[in-house]
Parts: C-alpha cells; sequence; structure tokens
C-alpha cells in the first residue's frame, strides 16, 4: 500500500498549455517538455531558490491563474519556497504567445538568509549535445559554440545573454534578463539537461539576503519557423528480444546496514540476513575513528552472514591514517580497497600512492581502486590526477542532486549509462566498480559549512521500499550492463535504505536478489523501445530471463517477441518490475 506521501510524487499532478505551436507540461513549478509545432525545444524553466549548502527549497504552488491575453496564454503561479529554515516566496508568470514564451520570475525574501543562487534555470535537452549554438553576450558580441557531447568538467558557456540554435528546419532564440547566465552540464549528476542559469560561479557565494530584497528576472525564447516536420511515427507497444548481446549481467552488491539502522533492526528482529546467491561483496565506507573498529566488526559480520567478501571505502583527512584503517581490515576477506579525500572527496595522489605502498607491504591480492566518493563530476573534473597505475575506477550515483520529482528521476536513468562510459573514457578502459548508488545522496559534496545535522534523514528517501524503486533499480541496471561496469553496489543491506525491512526484501531487494543469481548470464539486446517501459532479458543456459518494469503513472500493454519465434504478453501496473522466479 503506497502511503499518502509517495503517492503524491509518484502521482502529482499536470497540466497540459498550448497556445499557437506551442505546447508544454505544467508540472507544480515546472513548465516542462516545451514543443514547437511538435519540434522539442526545451526540457523545462522553472525558478529556484537554494541555500548556503546548496540545498535546494522545496516549491510549493499556492495559486494557479490562466487565462487569454494578446492572441496567446497567460498563466501566473504563486510559489512558496521553504526547507532548512528558510523561506521564499515569488511569482512566476508565463506567457505563450504566436511565435515565443516569456517566463518572468519575480521572488522577494521574507526573512533573512544565505544563498547561493536564486532565480529562473532553462534546462536544455540532453539531445543537444553535439548541437551548434551561438552564445550572446552582455557586450554584444556572439561566439559560435556547440553543446557538448562529451561530459564537459566545466562551464560550456560564460557570460550569457543569448543563446540560438536551430532544429528540425527552426531557429531558437533565447534571452535572458535580470543577471548574467552561464551554462553547466549538469549530464555530470546523472540529470537528463544542459543548466542554463544564474549568477555566475565566478562571483563569491554564499551572499546575505535581507528581509525585503528581490529579483526580477525573465527569459525570452523565440522561435522563427521553417519548414514543419514530418511527424515522428509512434511505437507500437511492440520489443523484440534478439539472439545475442555483448553485456553479462555485472556483479551486484550493496552497502553494509549503518550502526544507527543495525541498533535498530536487532530490537525488531533476530533472524540473522540469509546469504544472496551471486551477490558480489558487502561495501563499507570507513572512516578514522573511535567507531571505526565497531563499524567494521559489524560489516565483518553482516558480509559474513551474505557470505561474501568486503569492499572497503576509505575516506581519510591525511595519507597517516591509511596504515592504522588497514591494520584493523581483515584484508584476506577484501576483495577491493579504495581511498578518497574527506574534503575534496577524490582519490588525492599522496593518498593513492600511500595505499598502493600499504597494500603491497602487506601482500594485498584484491582491486584497488581510483576514482570519487561523491559524483561522477568530481572524478571528472580531477581527470588528470586518476592514479594511472589503479586496477579499476569507481565513483557514486544518485539521481536527486538537483531535483527530486520524480519524472527528473527517472530521467536520470539513460544518463548514467552515459557517465560510466566518460568514465571508462577517462580512465582508458580500465573498469570500472560503481557505487553506492542511492536513491538520495549520502552526504553534501558541496556543502560550504560541512556535514548538516539532518543528514542521515536527508539522505533517506520515503520512496525506497516502494515497487517505484524496484523499477527504478531495473532501469538503471539495464543503464550500466555494458562491457567495461564489472560491479555496481545498490542501496544498504537493511535498514531505512535498505533492500530489507522488517518483513523481509523490499520489491527492490526481490528484483536486485534475482538479478544477483544470474550474475555473468548474457544480457540479450532488444529492438524496439515503448516509453517507459525497460526490459532486460538474461540468458541462462537455454532459458530467457525476461526482468521488465513500467517507469510510468499509467498501466502499460507490451509485446514482446522473444527469440525463436514466440511472443508474450505484458500487462504492467504504474511503477512496477515483474521480477520472474530465478532458480
Amino acid at each position: 500500500m503506497i502511503n499518502d506521501e509517495n503517492r503524491a510524487r509518484l502521482f502529482a499532478p499536470s497540466e497540459m498549455v498550448e497556445a499557437a505551436a506551442w505546447r508544454a507540461e505544467l508540472r507544480n513549478d515546472e513548465l516542462s517538455d516545451i514543443t514547437f509545432n511538435g519540434i522539442p525545444v526545451l526540457r523545462a524553466v522553472r525558478a529556484v531558490v537554494r541555500d548556503h549548502d546548496w540545498r535546494t527549497l522545496v516549491p510549493t504552488v499556492s495559486r494557479v491563474a490562466q487565462h487569454a491575453r494578446d492572441g496567446g496564454v497567460r498563466l501566473q503561479l504563486g510559489i512558496d519556497f521553504a526547507g532548512f529554515g528558510t523561506s521564499y516566496t515569488g511569482e512566476l508568470a508565463v506567457h505563450l504567445m504566436q511565435d515565443s514564451v516569456k517566463v518572468t520570475f519575480d521572488g522577494v525574501a521574507p526573512a533573512a538568509f544565505r544563498s547561493n543562487r536564486i532565480g529562473l534555470v532553462v534546462l536544455h535537452r540532453p539531445d543537444d549535445a553535439g548541437r551548434a549554438v551561438s552564445i550572446g553576450s552582455p557586450g554584444g558580441a556572439s561566439t559560435p559554440s556547440f553543446f557538448p557531447m562529451d561530459i564537459s568538467p566545466h562551464q560550456p558557456f560564460m557570460d550569457v545573454s543569448s543563446m540560438a540554435w536551430e532544429r528540425d528546419g527552426t531557429r531558437f532564440r533565447l534571452d535572458f534578463h535580470g543577471d548574467v547566465f552561464e551554462t553547466e552540464d549538469q549530464r555530470n549528476w546523472t540529470d537528463a539537461s544542459f543548466k542554463t542559469y544564474s549568477t555566475p560561479l565566478s562571483k563569491p557565494f554564499p551572499v546575505d539576503v535581507s528581509a525585503g530584497d528581490r529579483v526580477h528576472q525573465s527569459v525570452l525564447l523565440t522561435a522563427m519557423p521553417g519548414p514543419v516536420a514530418p511527424s515522428v511515427r509512434q511505437s507500437e507497444g511492440v520489443l523484440a528480444v534478439l539472439d545475442g548481446g555483448a553485456a553479462r549481467v555485472p556483479g551486484l552488491s550493496v552497502s553494509a546496514t549503518p550502526v544507527s539502522a543495525t541498533s535498530a533492526s536487532a530490537t525488531t528482529s533476530k533472524t540473522r540476513p540469509e546469504p544472496i546467491p551471486g551477490l558480489d561483496a558487502l561495501l563499507l565506507e570507513l572512516a578514522p575513528g573511535p567507531d571505526a573498529e565497531h563499524i567494521l566488526r559489524l560489516a565483518t559480520a553482516e558480509a559474513a552472514d551474505l557470505g561474501v567478501p568486503l569492499d572497503v571505502r576509505l575516506s581519510v583527512d591525511s595519507s597517516d591514517r591509511i596504515g592504522g584503517l588497514l591494520d584493523l581490515l581483515p584484508l584476506d576477506n577484501v576483495v577491493r580497497l579504495a581511498v578518497f579525500d574527506a574534503f575534496s572527496h577524490v582519490t588525492e595522489p599522496k593518498l593513492w600512492d600511500e595505499l598502493r605502498d600499504e597494500a603491497r607491504r602487506r601482500d594485498f591480492t584484491g582491486t584497488l581502486l581510483s576514482g570519487a566518493r561523491s559524483h561522477f563530476t568530481e572524478l571528472n573534473r580531477n581527470a588528470e590526477r586518476l592514479a594511472a597505475d589503479a586496477d579499476a575506477v569507481s565513483f557514486s550515483i544518485t539521481p536527486q542532486m538537483h531535483a527530486t520529482e520524480v519524472p527528473h528521476v527517472v530521467e536520470t536513468l539513460p544518463m548514467q549509462r552515459l557517465v560510466a562510459l566518460n568514465a571508462l573514457r577517462i580512465g582508458s578502459g580500465r573498469p570500472l566498480h560503481l557505487g553506492p548508488v542511492t536513491l538520495k545522496a549520502r552526504f553534501n559534496a558541496v556543502a560550504t559549512e560541512g556535514d548538516d545535522a539532518a543528514a542521515e534523514a536527508m539522505a533517506t528517501d520515503p520512496l525506497q521500499p516502494e515497487a517505484f524503486t524496484a523499477a527504478w533499480l531495473l532501469g538503471s541496471i539495464a543503464a550500466l550492463s555494458f562491457p567495461g561496469v564489472e560491479s555496481v553496489s545498490y542501496f544498504e543491506a537493511a535498514g531505512p535504505r535498505g533492500i530489507r525491512g522488517p518483513g523481509g526484501f523490499t520489491p527492490a531487494g526481490e528484483l536486485l536478489a534475482a538479478v544477483a543469481a544470474l550474475r555473468g548470464c548474457e544480457v540479450l539486446d532488444v529492438a524496439g523501445g515503448v516509453p517507459g517501459v525497460v526490459l532486460y532479458p538474461v540468458r541462462d543456459g537455454g532459458t530467457t530471463v525476461l526482468f521488465a518494469a513500467n517507469l510510468t503513472a499509467k498501466p502499460l500493454s507490451v509485446v514482446v517477441r522473444l527469440p525463436g519465434g514466440d511472443s508474450t504478453n505484458l500487462e504492467f501496473e504504474p511503477w512496477t518490475a515483474v521480477v520472474p522466479r530465478v532458480d
């Protein structure tokens, strides 16, 4: 049974807005999926308020008014932003006219706070990668450029006052007013977008915002129509499983249950976790401190119950700490080792040298990893510091760095494959051991004042025990199943972020266990595509095991053609996964 909070997220209402050749979807405060004459133009436009630690205040639309004006449609939204002890209020006006869309934001601070960003953001589509664009500057100059194909570690466009590009025979132009804007490649965080925003990061932040301070910004999107693009043929709802594929089911693992969750579960259950056949490892993030031995002891016992080795990721503030932590580890039962700087979150060269030398001195025979304990972003921005003699590369993934709405969370899935492909490029083809992969960030990698006291609660998504998470998990496994990805660690073994709850496996736990049992089996290719459907066919001996998921808010019916000519019909409820029995 889905609780009311999760139901509101999974089945959030939306409204189609149309005027002349324009069409968009209004999702709460966001104008989404903007098209012109059927041509995709922008992923979204919205206003954001972020506090001094880059945390996004949650927007709530208090009122919506819509009326005809000047031959078009005008929307006026009252928006209240709140969170982390801070509030803000604003009005978003959207005017769709014959050949243009204008979005205006007027905001005011009810009380003083510190902020890193307030204002409009434009989300460009990820399939704009490689597209030519002309960037206008506040001084009037125009510079030809391209949306980057490879994920750009830093801002590809700076000092932006306008942008112009062409798609499907129609030219489009954006004009920005109220501040100087710049663009970042949000694919770094697996967001499905490039984002143009203000204020430039070159300016000091955070800034003090006084009560009554106002922000006024606007964005004007203009279309210069060419020939009408031919309509795209819609999917017929048929998928074909091919008789072969290049990918194998990667090793799947989970993170150790945190001490807080271990203590809580001990009071509600006396049952020790049973082994999960095919599970790769138990990932343990370990830092120096008075609790290190206790944390390690619990993780070692949990790994023994699961029947798997440890995959240990150290987080230290000095290379002097590494040897002492290695002395604690049962290295004969550790399959992988990594070390990250506690502040930069990457494997700094001095830390790597110490880990490598200390591991060799102890005759460690497992895999040594280099990379980032945070997002791909930090790996991408420190590519030149990646250890050349590391065995493999690692980084973590979370889909909610910038947005928590379910459509955004779902749209990160194809971006996961893209960041992994870019990591293979950065690592010169060395294998990837990815994770932890979690619904919410484990810590705030961009905080300006250190860890938040509520970090534990902020890291937990109420959607964790829902069927949605199993569907999202299958989408992630499918995205990351390709040559070069050797293992992926998802969620935690138990607790509020785990694959087990008080009643046993969550839906995501059932799925992970079923897929883990097929480790190393061939993943068959699929021809065709149905929006929102994930198909993950695995060849187990002479049998095709068919995993599938519906990542939409509507029931779906899909015909799947199997190798040999047989077909099967899949009937999906919204936000669910089909988990076949694997013996």
